[in-house]
C-alpha cells in the first residue's frame, strides 16, 4: 500500500528515536538519571516520538507511569508540594510535544537483540505475557538482565512479538549482538541470514555506522530488493541504544555504550505522532517516507572532537574574534609537518563550545595568515557548521608537499604531546629525511639496475581521498586504491609498516644493514617461514623501494649475498596486523626480585604511584624539588581534585603505537568469556566482542586475552615500576607494558614491540637495562 500525493501533504517529517534505556536496564550508565531527564533531553534533541526499550523487561516504562500516576493522585487529593506541581506541569508540557512508548530489548537464544515496539495503551501485563513466551523467566522479568539463556530463536521472536500486536525490529543488526553478525560470527548458512533479514514478521532493520559501513550483508543498501535472495525490501532505520543522557568522549569511550539520547534517529513522514501511524508506514511499501539525515553525522564526529579534546591529529581553539584565527597558523604548520590533521575552531579543549562571529571574516583571515607566513602552502579545507545554536569552523589540513613546512619566523612547528611545539633538531632531521625520501618519486625499476624480489609487496604510492589514505600495492600484480580497512594479511602488514614510516614513528635509516644499494631491514618469523623486509637505494644515496614481506625462494643472488653477509637476527612477528604473529616465549629473569619502584620526574615535580583508596578514588603519592637546595618534600595520598594542569600533564602518558590492549572482558552466564581489544598500532577498538574461542590460538589476541586473566587484578610486586608506568614480561623482541591512568584505571599493553617504542616507554626500558 502506497500514499497518495493528496495524503502526503497533510502528513510532516516527525524525528523518532525507538531504542532508548533507562535505569531499569541493568547496565544503564548513569542510574539516578530520571525519566523527567530523559524526556527534557529528548525534548532537546528534537525527538517526537521515542520508546523505552530496556533489556528483556518493560519495568523502565512501569515506573514512568507509576511516577505520573502518583503525582496526579496527590494532585487531585490536593496534597502536591510546589517542586512535585512543578514536575507535573513539567511531564505534561513535553508529553504534549513527545509520544513515549512502551517496548524491550529482547535477547534470543544465540544473542541476538530484537526490539518489540508497543501502542501506550497496552496494558503492560500483557506486554509481560509476551516477554514470558518468549522466555524470559519470570524471576527476572523485572531485573532488565541483558543475558538470558534458554530463550526463543531469532524467527520465532519475530513471529511471537508481531502477534501480540508490536513492531518488530532487528536491534543494531550489523553491530555487537545484532542479527546479521551473530550470523557471520556463527558461519551459519546463508539460508539463516536470510531467515533473520527477510522475515514476513519483520518490519525493519536497525544499523549502527549507517552511512559508513559498507560491507556485504551489513550495508543497508543491500536490503533495497535487488539483491539475489533479499528480494523483501527493508525498513531501514538507525536508534540511539542510548544508555546515557548524552553522548560520551571518545577518549572516555572504553565503555559499550557511549551513545546518548537522540544521537542516532530517523525522521519518519506521517500524519501524526502515534504509534498506529507507525505501525502502518511499517507495514506499508511507502519507503520513501523513511529517512536517515545524513548531516547529522557530522554533528556527531563534532561532539566526538569537541568531547575528546585536543590531541595528535586533532586542535581545538577557543577563538571567536575573526581578526584571532590570524594568530593560528602555527596549528595549520604543525599539522601540515605531521602529514595533516584538523583544527576545530569555536571549541575549547575541554569541550564548551562558544562559537565564532563572523565565520567568513574568521575563514578569511585564517587563509591570508598562513598564506602570508607559512611555506609551502597546505591544502585547507573550511567547513561552517552550525552547532548548538553556534558557528564552528571545521579546518581539514592536508599537505601537499613533503614537509617541513616553515614559519616566516624560520621556526618548523609540529605535534608533540598533543600541542603545538617549536620541533628540535632531531625532530626536524627526521622531517626532512622524509622529505628527501619523498621528494623524487621514482617509477618501478625496470629491472636493469635492480634485480626485484620475485615475493613479497611494495607500496608504490599512497593518496589521502575524504580523509582515508589510499594505496596502491604491487603484489603479483599492480592493485589501486587499497585501504586500511580492506587490506589483510600482508597487504595489511607493509601498509602499517608504511603508515609507521610516514608518521616518522621509526627511523628507518638507522636499522637498516646495507651492502652497497641493498639493504636488509628486517627478517622475522611467520609461522614456519622466514620472511624479510628489503630496502633498495639510488645513486644518491635516498631510499627508493621498500620491498615488504619477502620470502627467501624469490630472491637473486645479490640479495642472497645481502642476507649471508648482515647476518640476519630472526625476529618474533608479534605485529597486529592479521594476527598471525606469534610469541617470543623467553620468561623474565629473576621475577622474584621485581617489585622495583623508582620516581618519573619532570622538572622538579615527580610522580611515585597512584593507588585506589576504599572508595575507589584514585590517590596520588608526589614528591617535589626545593628548586634552592633540591630537598625533597613528599606529597602521600593526594586526590585527583588537588591536582594542577601541570601534574596531569606529568601523569598522564600516550599509549604505545604498539601492541594490542584487552579494553574489556566479560563472561555471560553460560560461563563463556567475551573480549573487547584494541590495536594500538591503529587506536581502533574492535566493534564486536570476540569469543575465546573464535580467536587463534598462538596469534597476539589469544596471547593477550589468556595473559589477562592472569595478571588482573594486577600484583603491583611482579611490575618494575617508573612512577606509574611499568612494564614486566621482558621478551627478545616485545614487552608488556603497565599503566594507571589518572582514573586509577590500570591498562596492560601486551606484545609492544621495543624497536617501535618512543618517548616514556623507550625511556623507561634504558632506565632498567632493558
Amino acid at each position: 500500500m502506497t500514499t497518495t500525493g493528496e495524503e502526503r501533504n497533510e502528513m510532516r517529517w516527525i524525528r523518532v528515536d525507538l531504542h532508548l534505556h533507562t535505569p531499569a536496564s541493568e547496565d544503564y550508565a548513569e542510574p539516578n538519571v530520571s525519566y523527567l531527564d530523559i524526556l527534557q533531553e529528548a525534548e532537546r534533541r528534537g525527538l517526537e516520538i521515542i520508546a523505552f526499550t530496556d533489556h528483556n523487561t518493560v519495568t523502565g516504562y512501569e515506573q514512568f507511569q507509576r511516577e505520573l500516576e502518583f503525582l496526579t493522585t496527590l494532585e487531585k487529593a490536593g496534597r502536591l508540594t510546589s517542586e512535585e506541581a512543578a514536575r507535573l506541569a513539567e511531564y505534561r508540557r513535553l508529553l504534549e510535544k513527545i509520544t513515549v512508548l512502551p517496548g524491550f530489548e529482547f535477547t534470543s537464544h544465540f544473542g541476538a537483540h530484537i526490539l518489540g515496539i508497543f501502542p501506550p495503551n497496552r496494558p503492560l501485563s500483557l506486554i509481560e505475557a509476551t516477554l514470558l513466551q518468549l522466555g524470559i523467566p519470570a524471576e527476572v522479568l523485572k531485573h532488565g538482565v541483558c543475558s538470558v539463556a534458554n530463550t526463543r530463536h531469532v524467527t520465532e521472536a519475530y513471529e511471537i512479538i508481531h502477534r501480540a500486536g508490536g513492531i518488530v525490529i532487528a536491534a543494531h543488526a550489523n553491530g555487537p549482538n545484532g542479527v546479521i553478525t551473530e550470523t557471520l560470527r556463527m558461519g551459519t548458512s546463508g539460508q539463516a541470514r536470510v531467515a533473520v533479514t527477510q522475515s514476513p514478521y519483520l518490519h525493519a532493520l536497525e544499523f549502527i555506522n549507517f552511512y559508513t559501513d559498507h560491507e556485504k550483508f551489513t550495508s543497508p543498501g543491500f536490503y533495497n530488493g535487488k539483491t539475489e535472495h533479499y528480494e523483501r525490501r527493508m525498513f531501514c532505520i538507525q536508534g540511539s541504544d542510548a544508555h546515557r543522557l548524552r553522548r560520551l568522549a571518545e577518549a572516555e569511550a572504553q565503555v559499550t555504550h557511549r551513545h546518548g539520547i537522540g544521537d542516532r534517529y530517523f525522521e519518519a513522514l506521517l500524519p501524526d505522532r502515534s504509534f498506529e501511524a507507525l505501525k502502518a508506514l511499517f507495514s506499508s511499501q511507502d519507503f520513501d517516507r523513511v529517512r536517515v539525515p545524513k548531516r547529522d553525522q557530522k554533528q556527531w564526529s563534532l561532539d566526538v572532537a569537541r568531547f575528546s579534546g585536543s590531541t595528535e591529529r586533532q586542535v581545538l581553539r577557543a577563538v571567536n574574534d575573526p581578526s584571532a584565527t590570524a594568530s593560528l597558523w602555527p596549528d595549520v604548520a604543525a599539522l601540515a609537518n605531521i602529514g595533516g590533521g584538523v583544527l576545530i575552531i569555536g571549541c575549547d579543549p575541554g569541550g564548551k563550545v562558544i562559537g565564532v562571529d563572523r565565520p567568513d571574516q574568521a575563514t578569511e583571515s585564517l587563509r591570508q595568515s598562513v598564506a602570508e607566513h607559512l611555506t609551502p602552502q597546505p591544502y585547507l579545507s573550511f567547513e561552517l557548521m552550525h552547532y548548538e545554536g553556534r558557528d564552528v569552523i571545521r579546518v581539514e589540513v592536508k599537505a601537499q608537499d613533503p614537509p617541513p613546512y616553515v614559519g616566516s619566523n624560520g621556526a618548523v612547528y609540529i605535534r608533540r604531546d598533543n600541542e603545538t611545539v617549536v620541533a628540535n633538531r632531531s625532530e626536524i632531521i627526521q622531517l626532512c629525511r622524509q622529505a628527501i625520501a619523498a621528494g623524487e618519486p621514482s617509477p618501478l625499476d625496470n629491472g636493469e639496475t635492480l634485480e626485484l624480489p620475485r615475493s613479497g609487496v611494495e607500496i608504490v604510492s599512497s593518496q589521502r581521498r575524504g580523509g582515508s589514505w589510499s594505496y596502491e600495492v604491487r603484489d603479483l600484480r599492480t592493485t589501486a586504491g587499497v585501504t586500511r580497512d580492506r587490506a589483510q594479511g600482508l597487504w595489511a602488514y607493509a601498509i602499517s609498516r608504511h603508515e609507521d614510516l610516514r608518521e616518522g614513528r621509526i627511523d628507518l635509516q638507522s636499522q637498516v644493514r646495507w651492502r652497497g644499494r641493498l639493504g636488509l631491514w628486517r627478517a622475522y618469523r611467520q609461522g614456519a617461514r622466514v620472511k624479510y623486509d628489503l630496502v633498495h637505494r639510488d645513486q644518491n644515496g635516498v631510499i627508493d623501494h621498500i620491498f615488504y614481506g619477502v620470502s627467501d625462494w624469490g630472491l637473486g643472488e645479490a640479495w642472497m649475498s645481502l642476507l649471508n653477509e648482515a647476518g640476519a637476527r630472526i625476529e618474533t612477528d608479534a605485529d597486529d596486523f592479521d594476527q598471525e604473529g606469534t610469541l617470543d616465549p623467553t620468561p623474565p629473569p629473576d621475577i622474584e626480585a621485581w617489585g622495583e619502584r623508582r620516581v618519573r620526574w619532570r622538572g622538579r615535580g615527580g610522580i611515585v604511584r597512584i593507588t585506589l583508596d576504599p572508595e575507589g578514588q584514585p590517590r596520588f603519592d608526589l614528591v617535589m624539588k626545593d628548586k634552592d637546595t633540591g630537598a625533597i618534600q613528599e606529597y602521600n595520598n593526594v586526590p585527583r581534585e588537588k591536582l594542577s594542569e601541570a601534574w596531569l600533564a606529568l601523569i598522564r602518558v600516550p599509549r604505545p603505537r604498539t601492541g594490542i590492549e584487552v579494553v574489556n572482558a566479560t563472561r555471560s552466564e553460560d560461563g563463556e568469556w567475551f573480549y573487547t581489544f584494541r590495536n594500538l598500532r591503529t587506536g581502533d577498538v574492535s566493534s564486536a566482542p570476540w569469543r575465546l574461542q573464535d580467536i587463534e590460538p598462538g596469534t597476539v589476541r589469544e596471547y593477550a586475552a589468556r595473559m589477562y586473566h592472569q595478571d588482573m587484578p594486577l600484583d603491583e610486586e611482579k611490575v618494575r615500576w617508573w612512577g606509574n608506568i611499568g612494564y614486566l614480561r621482558p621478551m627478545r623482541s616485545q614487552v608488556d607494558l603497565v599503566y594507571i591512568d589518572e582514573q586509577g584505571v590500570t591498562h596492560v599493553y601486551y606484545a609492544a614491540r621495543r624497536d617501535e617504542l618512543a618517548g616514556e616507554w623507550r625511556e623507561l626500558l634504558q632506565l632498567y637495562g632493558e
